[in-house]
């Protein structure tokens, strides 16, 4: 018995390693393809919308060259935990790459997903994020929402469309949903 909970022990702390980002503590970008997947085939099964919110800090780089990477890295990790303390736990939070993040919202239209990702803007907006030196500043972020399958049938498709909407955000003033 003991050698099968250790052996579990390490499988699960193996499971974490493989699927988590080290730096955030959210799920990693495979975990993110599998789910989104997994999400499709559910959906259509069961013939049931979800929705997809992807994420940017806006003027990341920016950023990183006038406060460090330390911060950035600070920044960062707050982001990724103030996203998942505003999420259901049904929710998928992932960094998808950089300083871009997403959601996986199951069972959610366009208006609810819209809804959650307006209460994140504004979460982080009046948020106050603590450097690596110890002081503090605000950073905004810009997201793009799509939902299945109205804005793509695929996950290629899907994905597209909340980074179309997410850089229609950003270049419409950044600090907002589309």
């Amino acid at each position: 018995i003991i050698k099968y909970l250790i052996k579990s022990r390490d499988f699960e702390q193996q499971y974490k390693l493989a699927t988590t980002d080290g730096l955030t503590d959210l799920y990693n970008h495979r975990y993110f393809q599998e789910q989104i997947r997994m999400q499709i085939e559910h959906s259509k099964r069961y013939e049931t919308e979800f929705s997809l919110i992807i994420i940017d800090i806006d003027f990341f780089k920016k950023f990183n060259d006038s406060f460090g990477h330390q911060s950035g890295d600070a920044v960062l990790r707050q982001v990724a935990q103030t996203i998942k303390k505003n999420v259901r736990a049904t929710d998928i939070v992932c960094r998808y790459g950089g300083e871009e993040m997403s959601i996986i919202l199951p069972s959610t239209d366009n208006k609810e997903a819209y809804f959650t990702a307006n209460k994140i803007c504004e979460k982080i907006a009046e948020n106050k994020f603590k450097l690596a030196n110890g002081k503090s500043t605000n950073v905004t972020i810009s997201l793009g929402v799509a939902t299945f399958p109205a804005d793509g049938e695929n996950a290629p498709d899907l994905i597209e469309s909340a980074d179309k909407k997410l850089y229609e955000a950003k270049n419409s003033g950044r600090n907002q949903v589309k």
